[in-house]
């Protein structure tokens, strides 16, 4: 009996020593962990991955809650400037690169280090709580020239501050139907521009009054391909040019004294709208076609251009094709060039929560977090660690092998407006001259005007 009591004494005193239940931490550290809730904005089309990442975050800081809302492309803009006039925008927002400069003044650079607090489980016996204090270090701009594709640092690295993050990257690849170009009698992809050239020829058909019925490639136009933009842009990268250079639009320099149509400019824009015009052997595209991505789905089109994110639409709405996928073709293989077209995470100026939203946006864009998330949406890694694996996959590759030389080719303000500048440009080049002795006097002035007012968003 005594042995009895004794034990349970002891084990009484245990307890009572031990803390058993539930030991709060200070008041005071309690309060510095109050509740944030951060609002992302994002326009593409990752909401779902987006959402597994913050439930993954707010695991670790369970005071931190992210609502995470879509907004449309062509809407993003004025909701973004009412939300800021109002005072109610959104914490984080996921803007094209080619809005950063646009939006640099609406936007928090980064902190070298977060700090983050936290309580947790220090005894799973006794209950006992701890409080902690996280310091993160985000990705310096060194760490970013070194670790990432080489056109993140020349993007994201403004006056010596790093304004985003991406969390993929893409670049412009050609999709063609294997199917067409072997009923065709291609037995292999094209290696070269001239190769591609005479493929084009014979894929393209014509019925008896001379409309096209299956094209070879759509390319040549404007209104009706979806990446026109950036697949002009790459032509004049291609042709040895830059669109701009520091603040300055450069590829129309020294065009006024041309005296005929081989110079580097007319020569990229001929090739390009080349196949658009009906007197040209590669004739297989015009302005009557509907769109490209539907006409390529449907299997009235052979070569496609576009990017990664295409990759599934194809699949999806027509699983029975038998798609392949191929780099892109290069004018001087030496020296390749290629489309830069990404995201990246920022934060907005006017945040309550810099410190919270900034964390948030390094979680994501962890090197471990990059490589889930764009193995989840199909998209090239930022990261160059991450690049080697995802060469090997027989579709991803294209994308990832160019993702190291591509380039964003335009660091102005009004990106869309060159969009509207460029699509003009193309649609005016495709008219014919009353004279065609004036014809290279016509298009000398054409793209002197486009290039002018690009120059006007560059400020």
């Amino acid at each position: 009996m005594f042995k009895k009591i004794s034990v349970l004494s002891l084990l009484s005193i245990f307890l009572l020593t031990a803390g058993f239940g539930c030991k709060s931490v200070s008041q005071t550290e309690q309060a510095s962990i109050k509740a944030v809730k951060l609002t992302y904005w994002t326009v593409y089309n990752d909401v779902d991955e987006l959402r597994v990442l913050a439930q993954q975050y707010t695991q670790r800081y369970p005071h931190v809650s992210i609502n995470i809302k879509q907004v449309k492309y062509e809407e993003f803009d004025s909701l973004f400037t009412n939300a800021l006039a109002d005072d109610v925008g959104p914490d984080i927002v996921s803007q094209h690169v080619r809005w950063l400069r646009k939006n640099q003044s609406r936007l928090l650079p980064a902190p070298g280090v977060t700090k983050m607090h936290r309580i947790v489980i220090a005894n799973n016996f006794s209950k006992e709580q701890q409080f902690l204090t996280d310091s993160n270090a985000l990705p310096s701009a060194s760490y970013i020239k070194n670790n990432y594709v080489q056109t993140v640092y020349n993007d994201v690295v403004l006056d010596k501050q790093i304004y985003g993050l991406p969390l993929s990257m893409d670049t412009l690849s050609i999709f063609y139907n294997q199917d067409l170009l072997d009923r065709a009698g291609i037995a292999e992809a094209p290696k070269n521009w001239n190769a591609f050239a005479e493929d084009v020829q014979k894929l393209t058909k014509f019925n008896s009054i001379g409309d096209i019925i299956q094209s070879g490639a759509a390319l040549g136009t404007a209104n009706n391909i979806n990446a026109a933009t950036d697949i002009i842009a790459m032509f004049i990268m291609q042709s040895g040019l830059k669109v701009a250079s520091g603040n300055t639009v450069t590829f129309a320099a020294g065009i006024d004294k041309a005296q005929d149509r081989n110079v580097s400019i007319l020569s990229a824009l001929d090739f390009y709208t080349d196949f658009a015009r009906p007197t040209k052997e590669v004739y297989s595209w015009n302005e009557k076609k509907g769109d490209a991505l539907d006409e390529f789905v449907r299997g009235r089109v052979g070569f496609y251009f576009g990017y990664s994110y295409d990759f599934a639409t194809i699949k999806q709405r027509s699983p029975q094709m038998n798609l392949r996928i191929m780099p892109m073709l290069q004018l001087d293989p030496e020296n390749p060039s290629n489309v830069a077209n990404y995201w990246v995470e920022s934060v907005v100026q006017k945040t309550k929560y810099p410190n919270e939203a900034w964390d948030f946006v390094r979680f994501i864009t962890s090197p471990e977090n990059v490589a889930k998330y764009t193995e989840k949406i199909f998209s090239p890694s930022p990261i160059r660690a991450q690049i080697t694996l995802q060469q090997e996959d027989e579709n991803l590759g294209p994308f990832a092998t160019q993702a190291l030389f591509a380039e964003n080719w335009y660091k102005g303000k009004d990106v869309d407006a060159v969009a509207t500048s460029f699509d003009s440009m193309i649609t005016e080049l495709l008219k014919p001259s009353d004279d065609e002795n004036d014809l290279l006097k016509k298009d000398k002035q054409i793209i002197i005007n486009t290039a002018a007012r690009i120059q006007q968003t560059m400020q």
